[in-house]
């Protein structure tokens, strides 16, 4: 008879799920503006144009760079560069003034401090 290992880690909080899904959803959104901006001449306020669209592809750039540190972080169970990424998220929204990333970068930052996703990234297997 074959023994079979239940013990497959402690599984992954909610709220860490949300943060994860809230940083795919601003990259799809970086992708959705600057296909707007660069394709269908999209103008907002006095944003517009080639300079636009140039800043708004560095911005997701960074995202999508930060987007693969969170999942790296995620993976190695490491709180500090889960942390680290989502500070350096927020920051590469400033040029932009992009209010979305802020939001979602702040809210992240306040979710890795809840109980449930401290108990993920300090859980160690046997």
């Amino acid at each position: 008879m074959t023994t079979i290992d239940t013990d497959i880690g402690f599984a992954k909080p909610p709220l860490l799920r949300v943060i994860f899904i809230l940083n795919a959803l601003k990259i799809f959104l970086a992708l959705g503006l600057l296909i707007g901006f660069k394709y269908y001449d999209l103008q907002v306020g006095t944003v517009g144009g080639p300079s636009a669209v140039t800043l708004i592809f560095w911005t997701m750039i960074g995202y999508i760079v930060t987007f693969a540190a969170i999942v790296a972080s995620i993976v190695k169970r490491s709180i500090i560069g889960l942390r680290a990424a989502i500070v350096t998220d927020f920051l590469i929204s400033f040029p932009a003034k992009a209010f979305v990333g802020f939001a979602v970068a702040l809210i992240g930052l306040g979710l890795s401090f809840t109980q449930p996703v401290k108990a993920y990234f300090a859980w160690r297997p046997k």
